[in-house]
């Protein structure tokens, strides 16, 4: 989790650096920003959970983004390039490099994207590239915020602590 955190630290100062303060990450609306990839399931009982992936997803405002996950015991980057919005709902990464899927490296991706509300984004991309198979996801925005608490652990803000 540590290392979740500093890549964060790292990717949040980097990008806030390089852009103008209309498109600073924090204040973004529209696709550029920090982004969490999640998945919705309906268990047997007919109820929804939420699962929150360690999948990471940055677009940045200059153009470029890149991926990361998170693994038991680290955080790698897993794909970075360029993007090009086409429309309000589809653009192309050029994928320099993506370690999971190797053949994808050096490729164009077709994207569809539907931003649902401005923390909300739906993305189907195309596995084999020519819009056969199209695999879909939903991805969050992370929010500028304190958290409460994290695996069972709470966060007391600083001066409310009583003595």
């Amino acid at each position: 989790m540590k290392h979740i955190f500093t890549l964060l630290i790292v990717v949040f100062s980097a990008t806030l650096s390089a852009q103008t303060e209309q498109n600073h990450i924090p204040v973004s609306k529209s696709i550029v920003g920090i982004w969490r990839l999640i998945d919705e399931r309906t268990l047997a009982n007919g109820e929804s959970i939420r699962i929150v992936t360690g999948d990471y997803k940055v677009i940045n405002a200059d153009g470029t983004y890149y991926t990361f996950v998170t693994w038991p015991n680290q955080t790698t980057i897993a794909q970075y390039g360029s993007y090009e919005i086409e429309s309000d709902s589809t653009l192309v990464e050029h994928i320099i490099e993506n370690v999971l899927h190797p053949r994808l490296s050096g490729k164009d991706s077709p994207i569809k994207y539907n931003l649902i509300d401005e923390n909300t984004m739906i993305v189907a991309w195309s596995y084999n590239l020519d819009g056969n198979i199209w695999i879909n996801e939903k991805w969050i925005r992370l929010p500028l915020a304190v958290p409460t608490s994290v695996s069972g652990v709470n966060f007391v803000q600083p001066g409310t602590q009583k003595h």
